[in-house]
């Protein structure tokens, strides 16, 4: 079977990976001279700055932290902080990566009854979201068409709120102006800000991005599409796609053309409606048809005139925002990136009243529109899917994130094979309880210290991520561990290794790399325990863990109380008997012979 892949972002590349994998000669076009779309790295003094895909979570993309897993894609641990500048800082202005400094970055705010007023709405925002949202998905058939400015104005928020708070978040997610953030779907974006976690300005699961930016994650997957015969035609912008009885037959700018069994076809949803002409069906036109797109220009830049006033607001992402509506983005990459102190911040501004001074690059992309048109069509795509040999795919099948274009992609590749695939869900966000928090705060910090060698990576259910590297070159494993449970942070502080084993069997974490994963853990903290013999302070401690005071008397008593508990009394007796030989031979026939006959070795 030969399939053409039109588009090389991210929809593309998954789904000519899906395809290739299942045999399928690919030819993969992309018109720009690199792949990976969004995901767009450049180079600047020396530095990888990424200017469009930068941050993911393991809550809300469940899907990507798979495929990044299973490409052994390096992640890190990024700033998701957000601040607000209206009118230059001469209107409100706050911020929320430094906690109350920020928030209060304008000190005024801290008299000010209108600031704290959005405060306790911000709040009250929260419960009327879950509420509504409940309403509607137990509910089917009550009417979605309500407009998040609807929304807002039936329930009475004030205009501080709007401008100061929901406005500047909507409109940087989705790079809108106000009058279409208010014209957007109140239950697409309404259920988006619930997933995401952003109903609350702290406590939001942890972001990350790509270790060494995003380019190494396109790289891998070009690499495996090469080994398996894809061919990638960068540079090859496809004119038209028509359908006749051989196949779908596609046209490029140089005049040249192929005929194929199938089409994937990973563009925006304007682009796909441009290819087929006048052979795009009454369906076609009507759901594709139905996505808009907001365009951007981009500036990657060193001007910090186009970030907020107060420099105790700066945040990740910063909204700058004025009295007649405009409003511009700039994101902070030293933060976002974990770039560290540069001489001059690197910035990226989407849409400012001027060039900015010091541009480096400029850059234009388009981003959909979550309106009530979309959410609707977005029901309808299976009218079109397959059709003449013809799949659609994009993040616009979503909320426009790359998690949305991954899941397009995999879905429009196993339609091509006939196969049916299951999307993962979101998680559940992990929240430790009280004592859970306070190991996982012990447990962290001794192996910040420990860790000399080699690198140890938590990754919790929940989206924290904690990353233990040493300096050393003893030992180059590699290990990383997915928590589910947080209560293996209170079995490791008490009992040490044992609690550590202990918790693997119950299945409250598990390796990312199942066959080597569990080994190289055992083998960096070997490598670690003989570096830190010689530490005076690690020396009194018991193996590899806490001071012997502090785990060996908790986990003693603990054990001393269960031996007291089980007393040999008679009755006691025949209870423990019970636990362990109260079997029926059902079990042993698994492993026995006929004879039922075993024994152990006994070393003294």
């Amino acid at each position: 079977m030969r399939t053409a892949v039109i588009g090389g972002g991210i929809s593309g590349l998954v789904s000519a990976y899906v395809l290739a994998k299942s045999g399928v000669n690919v030819v993969l076009y992309e018109k720009e001279d690199y792949l990976g779309g969004h995901a767009k790295t450049v180079n600047f003094d020396g530095v990888d700055l990424d200017l469009g895909f930068m941050v993911f979570n393991r809550v809300t993309y469940p899907n990507m932290m798979e495929f990044f897993e299973s490409l052994g894609v390096d992640m890190e641990a990024s700033d998701m902080s957000f601040a607000v500048s209206l009118d230059e800082g001469k209107g409100c202005e706050w911020g929320s990566r430094n906690g109350l400094s920020s928030l209060f970055a304008k000190k005024m705010n801290i008299l000010n009854p209108y600031f704290w007023k959005m405060l306790r709405e911000i709040s009250k925002f929260k419960d009327d979201v879950i509420s509504y949202l409940e309403v509607l998905e137990n509910n089917p058939d009550i009417d979605r068409n309500e407009t998040l400015g609807q929304f807002i104005e039936s329930r009475g928020y004030s205009e501080l709120f709007q401008k100061a708070y929901l406005v500047p978040i909507c409109g940087s997610i989705w790079s809108c102006p106000t009058e279409r953030v208010m014209g957007f779907s109140a239950f697409s974006i309404l259920s988006f800000c619930r997933n995401h976690h952003l109903l609350q300005l702290f406590g939001r699961p942890q972001w990350m991005t790509v270790r060494w930016r995003s380019h190494r994650y396109v790289n891998k997957v070009r690499k495996e599409l090469e080994s398996r015969g894809c061919q990638i035609r960068t540079g090859c912008e496809v004119h038209s796609v028509l359908t006749t009885a051989e196949g779908c037959t596609v046209l490029c700018g140089d005049d040249s053309q192929e005929t194929y069994e199938g089409c994937v076809m990973a563009v925006h949803a304007p682009d796909a409606l441009r290819l087929l002409g006048n052979q795009a069906t009454y369906d076609e036109l009507r759901v594709l048809g139905a996505f808009q797109y907001v365009y951007s220009d981009i500036f990657l830049h060193r001007d910090k005139n186009l970030m907020p006033k107060n420099p105790a607001a700066w945040s990740a992402w910063n909204f700058l925002g004025s009295t007649d509506k405009k409003v511009c983005l700039t994101y902070w990459l030293n933060v976002l990136q974990n770039l560290g102190e540069t001489s001059l911040p690197f910035l990226v501004t989407l849409n400012p009243d001027y060039i900015p001074q010091q541009t480096l690059l400029k850059w234009k992309t388009g981003h959909p529109v979550p309106s009530v048109a979309a959410t609707k069509a977005s029901l309808e795509l299976d009218q079109i899917q397959g059709k003449r040999g013809i799949w659609f795919c994009g993040a616009y099948q979503g909320y426009g994130f790359h998690e949305d274009g991954l899941k397009a992609g995999t879905v429009a590749a196993n339609g091509v094979l006939g196969k049916s695939c299951s999307i993962l869900s979101n998680p559940k966000h992990m929240v430790p309880s009280l004592v859970e928090t306070g190991a996982r705060l012990f447990v962290t910090r001794f192996l910040s210290h420990f860790i000399l060698t080699g690198s140890v990576i938590l990754l919790e259910e929940g989206g924290t991520m904690f990353t233990f590297e040493g300096t050393s070159t003893k030992c180059p494993l590699k290990t990383v561990l997915k928590v589910h449970n947080p209560h293996i942070y209170w079995k490791v502080m008490t009992e040490a290794d044992l609690g550590l084993a202990d918790a693997y069997i119950n299945g409250e974490f598990s390796f990312v790399d199942k066959k080597e994963g569990l080994l190289n853990l055992i083998m960096i903290l070997i490598a670690n325990r003989d570096l830190n013999s010689s530490n005076s302070k690690l020396s009194k401690q018991r193996g590899w863990w806490t001071p012997l005071l502090f785990t060996a008397g908790l986990t003693s008593a603990k054990y001393f109380l269960k031996h007291v508990l089980r007393h040999n009394s008679l009755t006691q007796a025949r209870r423990n008997i019970s636990r362990h030989y109260d079997l029926s031979n059902d079990l042993f026939a698994l492993f026995l012979d006929e004879t039922m006959t075993y024994s152990c070795a006994v070393f003294k």
